[in-house]
């Protein structure tokens, strides 16, 4: 493609807007749809896997006493040792949403080659794409907790059960929050590339490719949603992490589920869509024609 400009940024957030409210209740009905599977999975999962904790923690009735005993540990080891915990308990709970999320992108590419847009297609890609999905889904999820994990190790091999103080410990959250957001960006394309039929190991190899020769489009689109997230969360993240009180106990669990809420019903069928376009543009320029033609049908 040409040198991504403003206008190709532009142009690629408006058709992505504009298809979200064409196809909105489809997006809905497929975001609902994989996502409810996604948890009855996890769910099944979770399950399996509790009954050889049974067997160490009781009976498995009893079960349900072990994340009791995981919560009085954690509330006894020291900070640092806190802080690996939920880092990457949080990060393996989240990892299979990946899954549903990359089910989403066979919606976009339709809906930019097809100009239509229905939930069973999503379904459908589910349980097409299951396997090199989900593979993917880890693959992303190594790549990018991996550093972040050596970088933990460090830190509390060399702080031990001190807390680093604040210049320190910002410098190591910057690190870490700024791999997150590089590699992460760096691997937009993967989800894509997988719907497009191309293997797991090489759409990773795809996707760094195409996002070092399509640096600004790829970056442009992904800051956006970065940003729009992280300024939803911000309160949150906010008052987690420091002493200043910006939601009061009344509204706090509200502004988690609206922000819950908007991030997922609203910003993701957005995002969705337009990594789908910006894929479709670096890696066929010509399609640039067509989507125009789906969008002057669909007004």
């Amino acid at each position: 493609m040409g040198k991504w400009n403003l206008r190709n940024y532009v142009e690629t957030i408006k058709l992505s807007v504009h298809f979200t409210r064409t196809y909105y209740l489809s997006l809905f009905l497929a975001i609902i749809g994989v996502f409810v599977i996604t948890i009855v999975l996890f769910l099944f999962i979770l399950l399996i896997g509790s009954i050889p904790i049974s067997i160490f923690y009781g009976p498995f009735d009893e079960v349900f006493d072990v994340f009791d005993f995981i919560g009085d540990t954690m509330s006894e080891v020291n900070d640092v040792e806190a802080v690996g915990i939920v880092l990457f308990a949080g990060s393996a709970l989240l990892a299979p949403f990946l899954i549903a999320i990359g089910a989403l992108f066979g919606i976009g590419q339709e809906v930019f080659e097809g100009g239509t847009a229905t939930a069973e297609e999503a379904l459908l890609w589910y349980r097409q794409k299951f396997s090199r999905l989900a593979s993917a889904g880890i693959v992303q999820f190594l790549i990018i907790i991996i550093p972040i994990g050596i970088e933990y190790i460090f830190a509390t091999w060399y702080f031990g059960n001190q807390m680093p103080d604040t210049t320190t410990l910002t410098f190591l959250v910057f690190i870490a929050a700024l791999w997150f957001l590089f590699s992460s960006g760096m691997l937009s394309m993967v989800f894509p590339s997988i719907v497009d039929g191309i293997p797991v190991f090489s759409s990773i190899k795809h996707s760094i490719k195409l996002t070092w020769k399509n640096s600004g489009a790829v970056f442009s689109i992904w800051s956006t949603f970065s940003s729009l997230g992280l300024l939803l969360l911000g309160p949150i993240i906010i008052q987690e992490f420091t002493d200043v009180i910006l939601l009061t106990d009344q509204v706090y669990d509200l502004y988690i589920l609206a922000s819950a809420l908007v991030i997922l019903l609203l910003l993701l069928p957005v995002y969705v869509l337009s990594v789908s376009r910006t894929y479709l543009l670096i890696s066929d320029p010509n399609i640039k024609e067509e989507q125009e033609t789906h969008t002057e049908g669909s007004q």
